[in-house]
């Protein structure tokens, strides 16, 4: 029988869509190791600052072009890592989150394990509004585990429940039943310090001591408090930076020479949860609020450039929009869409929260990033960000939103240099698809079929380039937001606004 052209197109279709949601089960023995080294730069890669890390990643795949999850902050990222979603499905908003029975008047952080466990039972006993990686595996019989030398809140995040192999952390273990032995093993929780050398290695050493042989756990995601730790405090090259990237590298080492030694199979992605930037700047939408008599007028919580507006005060909204806007120290400026879908704002002349994955009940009505530069910092890095401090990250420049991407073995392409865009959304349909699990389609990430042996060669993955623009009525104010599109997945690239 001669199939016609529509019914050839059709099974195409589902065979595409039936290959993208089935598990590309890589061996039994197979295991993966996400590595994180928080706020890691991809010029940070190179043979110099961690000869290790770079000669192992020459031997697979290297990408140019990763992104954080916006805000380009840690627990949103580490929420985003657990889920493979954005913040619109995940409802982890910021770093510091507004939980009204908590705090109605301000923020809760989420770097403390208690913090998130007490919101979790205000928000009706579920942390996160979307499924995790280590849930997903469990059901599958398999295990996730989570070492940490960050904060306890990102250990927190990566397994909300703790469910599979737990978390081992110098705060605390999950279970908690094993926290006698965790330190009798590993040693107590080391003091902080910058570089955060006994942090770095604790957590090594309760990887390569309790958690490969004890636990077994198929994937393991293992997070560095380094270059981050330090860098906010010293900032980006200097030396004291430099050599907590230059530890993290030594650890690293420790790590691949034990797989070896032990002849284990294992694929490494080496990621990070944001990039990093020069600080240098006065925004501050707290200050400019006031300036304009609306923290008392309409009593708004404002936590960084998150502005929660009691439902009563919302038609004061737009006047706001315009102060921001006509306000030098203000960036780009999002708010709920225009419509459902759209990438224009609420309000005239801002873009939307869809367009940057922010759309949540749990999140503020208005959302402000502070504008950037290329400037160069004395140490020769470029991207200055116009805001107060060091250094940092949190906002929309390529050099926050842009962090690290390297992996290899046995299921990874080999000496291969990709310029696909990519994001930390992508790596929980990777692994589970490497696992053998079937890729949820809620999931806003896709599967790296490009970085994988047996996938595409980059070069062959189309690319699409998109600008979104808005302007202020007065047009004396114009945001603009670069995106690509891979697969229809959208990837944003970076977000500005200019004034006349």
């Amino acid at each position: 029988m001669r199939l016609s052209k529509a019914w050839l197109a059709l099974l195409f279709i589902v065979r595409f869509y039936l290959a993208a949601t089935a598990g590309h089960a890589m061996d039994e023995d197979t295991r993966i190791l996400v590595v994180v080294l928080d706020g890691f730069r991809p010029d940070y890669l190179n043979s110099e600052l961690m000869p290790r890390c770079y000669w192992e990643a020459q031997g697979g795949v290297i990408g140019t072009a990763h992104h954080a999850a916006l805000p380009s902050v840690t627990r949103v990222n580490a929420a985003t890592m657990a889920t493979g979603c954005y913040p619109a499905r995940h409802g982890l908003m910021a770093n510091t989150i507004y939980v009204p029975e908590l705090n109605s008047t301000g923020g809760i952080s989420t770097g403390s394990r208690k913090n998130l466990l007490d919101a979790a039972r205000v928000l009706g006993g579920r942390l996160l509004t979307a499924p995790t990686l280590a849930e997903m595996l469990e059901q599958h019989g398999q295990k996730l585990l989570v070492c940490s030398s960050g904060s306890s809140g990102s250990a927190t995040l990566l397994n909300p429940t703790g469910i599979g192999a737990g978390i081992l952390h110098p705060e605390f273990c999950v279970p908690e039943s094993g926290t006698a032995r965790m330190y009798e093993i590993v040693g107590p929780n080391p003091p902080d310090a910058e570089p955060a050398r006994a942090k770095m290695q604790w957590m090594t050493d309760a990887y390569l001591k309790i958690g490969v042989p004890e636990h077994n756990p198929r994937v393991t995601f293992l997070w560095f408090t380094d270059p981050d730790h330090t860098a906010h405090a010293k900032g980006i090259g200097a030396p004291q930076t430099v050599e907590g990237i230059r530890i993290a590298d030594e650890q690293l080492g420790r790590i691949f020479d034990f797989h070896r030694a032990r002849g284990m199979k294992v694929n490494v992605f080496i990621v990070a949860d944001h990039g990093f930037a020069t600080y240098g700047g006065k925004f501050d939408v707290a200050a400019t609020l006031q300036a304009e008599g609306w923290m008392e007028h309409a009593k708004p919580v404002v936590i960084g450039g998150a502005i929660y507006v009691p439902k009563e005060q919302e038609e004061h909204l737009a006047a706001m929009v315009r102060d921001l806007q006509a306000d030098p120290s203000t960036g780009p400026i999002f708010t709920p869409a225009k419509s459902r879908g759209s990438e224009k704002g609420k309000f005239p002349g801002t873009l939307s929260l869809d367009l940057i994955g922010g759309n949540h009940p749990r999140g503020a009505q208005i959302v402000a990033y502070p504008n950037w530069t290329s400037e160069r910092n004395a140490a020769g890095y470029p991207g200055m960000v116009q805001a107060p401090g060091t250094a940092g990250h949190g906002g929309i420049s390529p050099w926050e939103i842009n962090p690290v991407f390297a992996a290899f073995g046995p299921d990874i392409k080999a000496g291969v240099r990709s310029d696909v865009p990519t994001s930390n959304a992508d790596l929980a349909p990777t692994i589970a698809f490497l696992t053998g699990i079937p890729v949820p389609k809620e999931m806003d990430g896709r599967v790296l079929r490009e970085v994988l042996r047996d996938g595409p060669a980059p070069q062959r993955v189309s690319v699409r380039q998109q600008k979104w623009t808005a302007k202020s009525p007065d047009g004396k104010y114009t945001v603009s937001a670069t995106t690509s599109l891979v697969e229809g997945h959208r990837y944003v690239d970076e977000a500005s606004a200019l004034r006349d």
